[in-house]
């Protein structure tokens, strides 16, 4: 009874955070939302996640439970792939751009012009 509450506490808890970040990320908050909900679902009545893990071939709803949380950390960690990527790409064209703005030129050392092959 108390491990519900706490689970139920924390699935409050990402539904709460779920309603801060619905303007920045809509998709996001309806997919917690989903998960949140039916995880306290899961929580509150186990004997109903046992009958949907039966009703989709699986032996028991703790199984169904955790082949979902491998199937959801598989999907968080491409996305988070493809951000960093992204993320990536962006600081490399800002870095080129501010580049381009200010360019420095290259230290000529005094009394005359660099030559490229001599030391």
């Amino acid at each position: 009874m108390i491990i519900q509450f706490i689970l139920c506490a924390g699935l409050g808890f990402a539904l709460f955070y779920a309603y801060l970040q619905r303007r920045k990320s809509s998709l996001v908050s309806l997919a917690i939302v989903v998960v949140s909900a039916a995880g306290i679902v899961a929580v509150l009545l186990p004997s109903f996640s046992n009958a949907v893990a039966h009703a989709v071939g699986v032996g028991r709803g703790a199984d169904l439970v955790f082949y979902c949380w491998i199937v959801i950390t598989l999907l968080v960690s491409v996305n988070l792939q493809f951000k960093i990527l992204q993320v990536q790409q962006n600081v490399t064209t800002l870095t080129r751009e501010l580049a381009l703005r200010a360019p420095v030129p290259p230290n000529v050392p005094p009394g005359g012009a660099a030559m490229e092959g001599q030391a």
